[in-house]
C-alpha cells in the first residue's frame, strides 16, 4: 500500500514538473501595453486590447506588473470598481521578465482588495477610463 501511494505521489510530482517546463513563453503580439506608473523597481502596464467597460465604475482589464529588480513580471486579470475602490485578481501568470516562460500563477479568483487613494491600482483604475492616447 505505501508502494503504491509513493509511485502516485513521485508520478504526480514528475507530471507536475513536465507542466512546468513545458509552458510556452508568454504571447504578446496581440496585445498593446501602455505604461502607467512606476513605483520604485516596480511598472505597471494595461494592456488596452484587453479592456472591457462595464458602466462608469467598473471595468475588467489585463494588468502587467513588472519588477524589474526580481526580474519578475506578473500577468493578471483583474476586476475594478471605482465606486467601491476595489479590485479583484481574477487570474494571473508568474514568470521571470527575461524569458517570459510562466512558472507559476492561478485560475482562482481572489477575493477583492481596496485600493488606497494616490495607490498604483488607483492609477491603474484611472488609467482604464482615460488612457493617454
Amino acid at each position: 500500500m505505501k508502494r503504491k501511494f509513493f509511485a502516485a505521489m513521485v508520478a504526480a510530482a514528475l507530471w507536475a514538473m513536465g507542466s512546468l517546463c513545458a509552458a510556452e513563453p508568454i504571447d504578446f503580439s496581440d496585445m498593446d501595453l501602455r505604461f502607467v506608473d512606476a513605483r520604485g523597481n516596480t511598472g505597471y502596464y494595461v494592456d488596452m486590447n484587453a479592456v472591457t467597460i462595464k458602466n462608469n465604475n467598473e471595468a475588467t482589464a489585463r494588468v502587467e506588473i513588472v519588477k524589474a529588480d526580481a526580474n519578475c513580471l506578473y500577468l493578471y486579470t483583474i476586476a475594478f470598481d471605482r465606486g467601491k475602490r476595489t479590485y479583484q485578481i481574477l487570474d494571473s501568470v508568474v514568470a521571470p521578465y527575461d524569458t517570459k516562460e510562466p512558472n507559476g500563477g492561478s485560475q482562482k479568483p481572489l477575493k477583492a482588495q481596496s485600493y488606497a487613494k494616490g495607490s498604483a491600482m488607483e492609477t491603474v483604475a484611472e488609467y482604464i477610463y482615460s488612457p493617454q492616447r
